[in-house]
């Protein structure tokens, strides 16, 4: 009888063991709060996205080759306004992707950084797509 209840007592307590782990990986977010987005040049994530286009270099082996894509980066803005950290999170091909954080990098440092809820200068970092497309014949 006592090992019955030990058993039905295990049961009705293994739902909750998966409800339980959930918890404890929630718990471990850290989320950050940005009130005001890093801007560039004055503008917004639209500036700084026109300006990698007007400046990236489509490499003449790749347009003959074909080969086009969108090359996702990171990257941070700092507190003090200056872009760091870049790097691949997913690429394309070698060509493309290299092009892509030349130019990241080649960026003028001269933004205007994020803002807390508090008005308090934060780092921010952005996930960011460049596109290379060949245009159609």
């Amino acid at each position: 009888m006592k090992n019955r209840t030990i058993i039905l007592s295990l049961f009705l307590l293994l739902p909750l063991v998966p409800a339980m782990a959930q918890e404890q990986k929630e718990e471990q977010v850290l989320i950050c709060y940005q009130e005001k987005k890093p801007s560039f040049n004055g503008g917004d994530a639209n500036t700084f996205s026109k300006w990698v286009n007007e400046h990236k270099q489509y490499p003449e082996e790749a347009k003959e080759a074909g080969i086009q894509g969108r090359v996702y980066t990171q990257f941070t803005i700092t507190k003090e306004g200056k872009l760091t950290n870049v790097k691949l999170l997913k690429g394309v091909h070698p060509l493309l992707d290299e092009e892509a954080i030349r130019v990241i990098e080649s960026a003028p440092q001269n933004w205007k950084s994020g803002e807390n809820y508090k008005g308090e200068p934060i780092d921010v970092t952005y996930t960011f797509p460049v596109l290379f497309s060949l245009p159609k014949e």
